[in-house]
């Protein structure tokens, strides 16, 4: 990861600690990299837990816009199916079989089933309970007012809506059943990539200075880690085809047939060249852009086109509508299968920490922040401990073992992964931290020398709903020696 655009702080303040009854002090708020400014909302909704109706904690803007558009596309094609469903039974009374679809061999060696989701008949009582269960995660800030949006929409889109009533009220309440499930199961798998990194062959290393020498040509000399992983889903650095090219426009060179090109270089040439326009057509800022980052990726996977449809239906990618366009192009070309749906997970296992590193938080990434985190819940929104968890998810693609105070974080998570992390007193990129004197802890993004930038949380000193948690984190760089006497020691658990 590049991370040139990290400066050396000339102005280093005193750093307050996690808010418990153990530490009076907290981190004196100073600049940074990345600084955010906030309102502190100090009051808790105590009602949450008796009322389901009541406003959740919290709010994702970017997933609910999003879940409200890919709503709108489940309940029409539920409608319609019902409907269907409904006329053949009036007549004879035979179930409708959907067909299955088989992912095609030529595009991709993973074989991905199709999760089917039963709707059954439900109590007053479970429905009551179901939605006290996803009231209480800050998943969105109103519930009642995303079901009533997206049938607004839904609304809009078929007009011919008024004529369910018809069909009883047994069908309209398992519409908004499964408008509600859907709305949150859309939620649960989008938002970011969570696979565990893998090491790159050593046939994909051996290429590293030609991936460099066309990265630079393309002018994504940033993202030479990207190329590499690429390059490891799509071939293992094997083959005269190692990045699976052919295909692509711009090889003019040889039949644009799966593995029509025979020369590993040019190979090379071509896939860095559709990853470049990829990277352009997304409107990747940096490679701290995940959220069009992985939109790139898809792109390379599917075709530049899927680009366009991802951005004008949904507004970027998300699993969900990559798996729909998947389905959609098995329609059109009638064939079993179409890419792989789970591109970005598949090439993000390849990307080192030192990329990864880089990168900001990103909130919509519902298991690193709410669903999986175990200091995902009231007070103890915003602390440094629910940062640090995140954060690790989001780096490493498994759950770091910790959960108890900031001191403790670094001793439970060698604890729970003593085959991949281990005590020291200097850092690695990549590290977890944790003070001695203080009640802190945070992740190391960098090591230059005797300076270090971390990254970490909880800046206000205060527990937060999650929406001014997002807000209250920063990027710094200090030398080590200075954030040593502030943090009265420091211990690490560094990558192995």
């Amino acid at each position: 990861m590049n991370l040139r655009d990290i400066k050396t702080k000339q102005k280093m303040q005193a750093i307050k600690t996690k808010d418990t009854k153990r530490n009076i002090q907290h981190f004196i708020k100073q600049q940074s990299i990345h600084t955010r400014s906030k309102d502190v909302d100090k009051k808790e909704d105590a009602s949450v837990k008796s009322n389901a109706q009541v406003q959740a904690t919290n709010k994702v803007s970017v997933a609910a816009r999003q879940t409200v558009i890919e709503s709108k596309h489940r309940t029409t094609k539920f409608i319609k199916q019902k409907h269907h469903e409904y006329k053949i039974k009036s007549a004879n009374k035979k179930p409708i079989i959907e067909s299955n679809h088989d992912i095609h061999p030529q595009r991709i060696s993973y074989i991905s089933k199709a999760k089917k989701h039963v709707v059954n008949k439900m109590n007053a009582s479970k429905i009551k309970q179901s939605t006290e269960q996803f009231v209480s995660k800050p998943i969105v800030q109103n519930t009642t007012h995303a079901i009533k949006k997206s049938f607004h929409i839904v609304k809009k889109g078929v007009s011919t809506l008024n004529t369910l009533f018809s069909f009883g009220t047994g069908l309209i309440l398992l519409i908004v059943i499964t408008l509600f499930v859907g709305t949150f199961s859309v939620l649960a798998q989008d938002g970011g990539s969570n696979s565990e990194i893998v090491s790159l062959s050593e046939e994909v290393i051996a290429y590293e200075d030609t991936i460099r020498k066309y990265a630079i040509e393309y002018d994504i000399e940033d993202y030479v880690s990207l190329l590499q992983a690429i390059m490891m889903q799509e071939s293992g650095g094997k083959g005269t085809d190692p990045m699976q090219a052919s295909e692509s426009g711009y090889n003019t060179k040889y039949p644009r047939v799966p593995n029509g090109i025979t020369e590993p270089e040019y190979s090379i040439d071509v896939g860095t060249h559709t990853f470049s326009d990829c990277v352009k057509k997304a409107n990747v800022k940096d490679p701290s852009d995940t959220e069009h980052i992985y939109l790139a990726l898809q792109g390379y996977n599917y075709g530049s086109g899927y680009i366009d449809w991802a951005i004008s239906n949904f507004g970027g990618y998300s699993k969900y509508n990559a798996q729909q366009f998947s389905d959609m192009k098995k329609q059109q070309l009638n064939v079993s299968g179409y890419g792989d749906p789970y591109y970005v997970d598949h090439v993000m296992r390849y990307v080192g920490i030192t990329f990864r590193g880089g990168t900001n938080p990103n909130f919509n990434n519902m298991e690193a922040w709410i669903t999986k985190n175990p200091y995902a819940k009231a007070g103890l929104y915003g602390q440094c401990t629910w940062f640090a968890w995140g954060r690790f998810y989001e780096l490493y693609g498994y759950d770091p073992g910790f959960s108890g105070n900031g001191w403790d974080c670094v001793d439970e998570l060698l604890k729970a992964h003593p085959d991949k992390f281990e005590r020291s007193s200097t850092p690695k990129a990549g590290a977890v931290f944790s003070g001695i004197g203080k009640n802190h802890v945070g992740i190391v993004l960098k090591v230059d020398g005797n300076n270090i930038t971390i990254q970490d949380g909880n800046y206000d000193g205060i527990t937060n709903t999650f929406e001014d948690a997002k807000k209250d984190w920063q990027t710094n760089t200090y030398t080590l020696d200075y954030y040593r006497s502030r943090m009265g020691g420091i211990v690490f658990a560094n990558p192995k």
